[in-house]
């Protein structure tokens, strides 16, 4: 009796201190989903020119843009649900406004999706807070928009997937193929994740399975399958047209050190004295708690880690393939070590101050970042809207946010927001939902982002733009060959806006 009512506090405070990590958990949810509205502009180096598609996709679809004759909706994109999200959002608000929402209901969607999975698998609720940063890694950093917001759908998938794989039907295998559909209109390279994971775990629950027997469970990822080949097919013809040469594989990216540098794309590889300790940390807590993995249940880490090695850098002209799957790393981690019997089923204390820690140093840089732009971003909305506009990123560094790279495509946030168009444009590229009519496609082909210095006012018809957005210094003598040379019109730090002189 003695001992039964020693021990009865430590039993009652038990709930009361799960409640409130549970509490925190979820305060830290939210913090993580603010992250994207702490600056007028995100450090996200793709995101400006996500948002100028938007704004292009919206002019285009109601016939007050001004740019019909030169772009085109295409029909053969797989960006459909990250656009398709954005657009009804801009009709009442900025196409800024509307991306940002749609990135922070992805991010509490990937968060509430991760949960799901680990209660799907029974996972140790220790391990929650992996969950909360692996969205904020290398395809935050680069703005890869699409491709997060594709990402709760592929976790969608994913769990749809083992319940079939655990019990399947021909309602279920229904339900997976339309997912599997919605999937493919989110991003490519997610709709390979998503696929191989959950044809892992069909494989790993259906093994001892005869092959007469299995023939028939695979038919929704065939289906999938076919229909990945032929948007693919479709897409490479409608390509054609376009007179740009694509670099389809590198093969330099590979190498016995890639496994090494796995684990750091779970939050930030280029932070070698900070995130990339943490980043091995947060890898390796799982096993600092004494946890053990259930080799049934690890087929999703296990997919996502062999895609990271046997998938190139570079292919399609599209960079980071690869790197970008380490959004999925923690959370299939996490989902690959069973809760143990009469366990705490709530998120460890430990693992959330260090992955708060990682919020924490995301949203000092977002701060920053937005005091070191809020210059540009008012000088923006003083220009004349309508116009053409061409970015000359000498220097593409941000002190601020930590980033060498979020300033190349920094000034697409003037086609988002003044109707305008800014070159080098995303409408060159396949998966692009607003793309260069073929025969109307600038001299600004891609490439020219990294080298404005080879600008030739001739050759690349200079006098197409009203607005030059320079960050860097311009070598003597750039606007050689103009009749009459864009005259300063703001400049401050590194920042300088031109605009095309009238004689």
């Amino acid at each position: 009796m003695t001992a039964a009512t020693a021990l009865r506090p430590a039993a009652e405070a038990a709930p009361r201190a799960a409640a409130w990590q549970w509490a925190l958990f979820w305060a830290a949810s939210l913090w993580g989903a603010s992250i994207f509205w702490l600056s007028e502009h995100p450090p996200m180096v793709d995101v400006p020119s996500h948002a100028g598609q938007v704004a292009l996709l919206r002019d285009l679809l109601f016939g007050e843009g001004r740019w019909a004759e030169l772009v085109r909706i295409n029909g053969f994109t797989p960006y459909l649900i990250g656009y398709g999200l954005a657009l009804p959002l801009s009709l009442v608000m900025s196409a800024t406004a509307a991306v940002k929402v749609v990135l922070s209901a992805s991010y509490l969607a990937f968060v509430v999706m991760c949960i799901g999975l680990a209660r799907h698998f029974a996972s140790d609720a220790r391990l929650y807070p992996l969950f909360l940063v692996g969205f904020f890694g290398l395809a935050y950093k680069w703005g890869f928009y699409t491709f997060l917001v594709a990402a709760p759908v592929t976790l969608a998938f994913v769990l749809l997937a083992s319940r079939y794989a655990r019990a399947p039907s021909i309602r279920a295998g229904a339900a997976l193929l339309a997912v599997g559909l919605v999937m493919l209109a989110s991003h490519g390279l997610a709709f390979m994740l998503g696929w191989s994971v959950g044809a892992a775990l069909l494989l790993a629950e259906q093994r001892r399975e005869r092959l007469a027997r299995l023939a028939p469970l695979v038919l929704p990822f065939a289906a999938l399958a076919l229909a990945f080949l032929a948007y693919f097919l479709a897409s490479r013809h409608v390509q054609a047209d376009y007179k740009v040469t694509y670099q389809y594989w590198d093969p330099t990216h590979y190498g016995w050190t890639r496994l090494l540098k796995i684990p750091l794309y779970a939050i930030d590889r280029d932070d070698k004295f900070l995130l990339e300790p943490i980043a091995l940390a947060l890898v390796a807590a799982p096993f600092l708690l004494g946890l053990r993995p259930r080799w049934r249940q690890s087929a999703p880490l296990a997919a996502v880690v062999l895609l990271m090695l046997v998938i190139p850098s570079y292919a399609l002209d599209t960079a980071f393939l690869y790197e970008r799957y380490g959004v999925y790393l923690l959370p299939a981690l996490a989902w690959a070590f069973p809760a143990r019997r009469g366990e705490a089923r709530a998120p460890s204390a430990l693992l959330l101050l260090i992955c708060a820690l990682v919020l924490a140093i995301y949203s000092v840089r977002a701060w920053r970042f937005g005091d070191e732009t809020r210059a540009i971003d008012a000088a923006i909305k003083t220009l004349a809207p309508g116009e053409r506009a061409l970015t000359l990123a000498f220097s593409t560094a941000s002190p601020g946010a930590g980033h060498p790279y979020v300033y190349i495509h920094y000034p697409a946030w003037y086609q988002a927001e003044r109707k305008g168009l800014v070159d080098f444009n995303f409408a060159w590229f396949p998966p692009q939902i607003v793309r260069w009519r073929p025969d109307r496609a600038p001299p600004v082909t891609p490439g020219f982002e990294w080298y404005p210095e080879k600008f030739d006012w001739h050759r690349h018809e200079g006098w197409r733009y009203r607005y030059f957005f320079a960050h860097g210094a311009l070598p003597a003598g750039f606007f050689a060959g103009a009749p009459c040379p864009p005259v300063l019109l703001f400049t401050d730090g590194p920042w300088a806006i031109y605009e095309r002189g009238s004689c």
